[in-house]
């Protein structure tokens, strides 16, 4: 996700469920890796839960990235990142949020964050509301990449509302389907959603969405998967090119997709299954000639 987003010196780095601030202290690494400098980036993290808040800030400190701006509290109940009274913005979103989550609007601040709609709040669905509070916090030419459940891609009701909305807006550059058991404690299927702030998709790009179906490349572990460095390799390099690659990857205009009833099911788009074998017919054939043979008395 880091090397999909590329964040550069100078820009502002956002995960509004930072966990122990592994995609910071990445993005931090990838800077400083392609040349730039590091000390010139400012991260920004919060979580809800505490005991987690302090590890994140400890494993900051630890990564020497003591100036990090780490909160703790709900972040859909009470962002805390502000400027003059207002959301704060950034250059990069990044995040991984807890799936299938319930929430409430009751005391609620800055619902102005879920313009294209509210999920049920006690349907465990709030996982686009998650996805709405990074597009609200985007920058002019801001990008955001968030791993989701699949469920977000295709249910109905007030999720396709929202999904629609987003479609329509133009908002949404890339799904991307993960392997299965890749996340520890989960064995939940997982894709992975790449934005663009409003108006900002490159012109070639724009009423497309890229799908990429990567859900078989992966190396099998005893208790989870791993994606090894080639799996990445081509996953960001189909992303970077934005076209087809058959049985992998496949570039989708807009009208394709309101045919579909806006369902963005990658497997609709990007089928990697394989092809069917071929099946050796002439013993059939053999046997039906002899029962044949049979019926009209021929030896």
């Amino acid at each position: 996700m880091v090397r999909i987003l590329k964040p550069q010196e100078g820009m502002r780095i956002y995960d509004p469920c930072v966990g122990s601030g592994g995609m910071l202290i990445l993005s931090k690494q990838y800077v400083e890796e392609h040349g730039g400098n590091p000390d010139n980036l400012s991260l920004y993290g919060q979580d809800n839960n505490g005991g987690v808040w302090s590890m994140c800030k400890m494993n900051m400190i630890l990564h020497g990235i003591p100036d990090a701006n780490i909160q703790n509290d709900d972040v859909l109940a009470n962002p805390l990142h502000l400027e003059g009274g207002e959301l704060m913005r950034f250059d990069r979103v990044i995040t991984n949020p807890p799936f299938s989550q319930n929430y409430s609007k009751e005391g609620m601040k800055f619902t102005e964050r879920f313009q294209y709609g509210f999920c049920l709040e006690n349907g465990k669905k709030a996982d686009l509301m998650f996805l709405q509070h990074m597009l609200s916090v985007l920058r002019a030419g801001g990008m955001m990449a968030t791993v989701m459940p699949h469920g977000v891609l295709f249910r109905g009701g007030e999720e396709k509302k929202i999904r629609l909305k987003i479609i329509e807006a133009d908002l949404l550059e890339a799904v991307i389907s993960l392997p299965p058991n890749l996340f520890y404690g989960t064995g939940i299927p997982a894709c992975i959603m790449v934005c663009r702030a409003k108006g900002t998709k490159p012109e070639a790009y724009k009423d497309k969405i890229l799908f990429i179906n990567a859900d078989a490349e992966y190396y099998s572990g005893r208790a989870q998967n791993y994606l090894r460095p080639e799996h990445i390799e081509k996953l960001v390099s189909t992303f970077d090119a934005f076209k087809d690659i058959p049985g992998y990857a496949t570039v989708v205009d807009r009208g394709a997709i309101e045919i579909n009833d806006y369902n963005l099911n990658i497997r609709r788009y990007a089928d990697n299954a394989p092809p069917p074998e071929p099946h050796d017919v002439q013993p059939f054939r053999t046997l039906f000639a002899r029962r044949d043979d049979r019926r009209r008395g021929v030896s």
